[in-house]
């Protein structure tokens, strides 16, 4: 049986690296209302290219990285619990917290939405029974960012057989085998094709699938994320391929941005989008699954390389982790709302948003956190300990 510092070691990385992605989840929703490329559910009159590319720059990698990092807790979560416990836990941690976020912080957002768009002129209390009036975006009823939750809940109990097998002998020869494969420089990125090849046999099989906002193949390639997480936190020699190869992919990562923002900067971005399903169309989705895979990659044996770690901010971090996800886009929509006006510089008011919304969201979380209720309803895990015990750094 390992020692809580060993295991609380094994795991730093994988908070550090929670917390990176919390604040890239938080950075894109707050310029979303401000990227000239997109309506969201609030919009700001004057938009900033530079922070599309921003949202550019983050999306690609943000919610793989998660889904990565939740596939390698998956393991050391079944590592100490049987199935059973397994499941309970992300009921506790996934599914009460999706359902109670629908019933409190879908509603705001689906009010100050209409409201701006000029669809609704009462009060938030007159709205809240009109919430369950059809499907957004032609009704009111959505989840919004919580989608999240609804596929991690998914995705524990499908590869819950799966990865119970992958931790018999045969299970881990396969790994194994995997590994020796990933062994040569670069090799690591080879664990992008699975991405690729689900959202091309996806694209196959439901050619008249809506791309990009409704495209459900965007949301299945992530199956092959939590896997590859799972994985690489079971194996090794995998986990090794990644500190050594870590460098690459970030070479590859910062390469594949780059022609992104070039892509991305001339003229309108929406009226230059590949044609689905055409060959350039599945390129640039493959280039995408790349990109997204190497950043998740570089981040991972960055986080794994450092010497030390923040002991406090990740305990707390761990913490806060599921309240700050749930509340803070209904504090950014509600703040944008009230914050944007005609004449006013776009990166001003980013920067109000994004004060105001972080600091508002800190202290909600604070709320939360201090009674039973509260907490079950948004997944808090236990008290942090912070005392006793201190963080040693991966081995490499």
């Amino acid at each position: 049986m390992p020692t809580r510092v060993a295991r609380e070691s094994r795991l730093a990385e994988i908070d550090l690296l929670r917390i990176v992605a919390m604040i890239a989840v938080f950075a894109v929703h707050a310029a979303e209302p401000f990227n000239p490329w997109d309506e969201w559910h609030v919009r700001s009159p004057e938009r900033s290219k530079w922070l599309g590319e921003l949202v550019l720059f983050l999306a690609p990698w943000v919610m793989p990285l998660f889904i990565l990092l939740a596939g390698a807790s998956a393991w050391h979560s079944l590592e100490k619990r049987e199935a059973r416990a397994y499941l309970h836990e992300r009921v506790t941690r996934l599914i009460i917290p999706l359902v109670a976020g629908i019933l409190l912080m879908a509603p705001p957002q689906a009010y100050f939405d209409r409201r701006q768009r000029g669809m609704f002129d009462g009060s938030f209390v007159e709205f809240y029974p009109h919430f369950f009036d059809g499907i957004y975006p032609t009704g009111n009823f959505a989840w919004f960012h919580l989608w999240f939750l609804a596929v991690l809940g998914v995705l524990a109990l499908i590869t819950l057989p799966l990865f119970r097998w992958l931790r018999s002998p045969r299970g881990r020869r396969v790994m194994q085998s995997i590994a020796q494969l990933c062994a040569a420089p670069g090799a690591i990125l080879l664990l992008a094709l699975p991405m690729i090849v689900v959202r091309g046999a996806l694209w196959a099989a439901f050619p008249n699938g809506r791309p990009v906002v409704a495209d459900w193949s965007n949301r299945t390639t992530l199956l092959a994320m939590f896997i590859s997480g799972y994985a690489i936190a079971g194996e090794p020699r995998l986990m090794r391929a990644v500190d050594r190869q870590w460098r690459i992919s970030l070479g590859v990562a910062v390469a594949f941005s780059l022609a992104m923002f070039a892509w991305a900067w001339p003229g309108n971005l929406t009226e230059r989008f590949e044609v689905p399903f055409s060959a350039r169309y599945v390129l640039f989705w493959s280039a995408y699954a790349v990109g997204g895979w190497a950043w998740s990659v570089a981040l991972l044996g960055a986080a794994r390389s450092l010497t030390r770690y923040p002991r406090g901010l990740l305990e707390r971090g761990r913490w806060l982790l599921n309240p700050f996800y749930i509340l803070h886009q209904t504090v950014i929509v509600a703040m944008t709302y009230y914050l944007v006006r005609d004449g006013v510089r776009p990166i001003l008011t980013f920067g109000a948003v994004v004060v105001g919304s972080f600091a508002a969201t800190i202290a909600l979380c604070l709320v939360v956190v201090r009674f039973g209720v509260t907490r079950t309803l948004f997944g808090v895990r236990a008290a942090p300990r912070t005392r006793g015990w201190h963080l040693e750094p991966s081995a490499s």
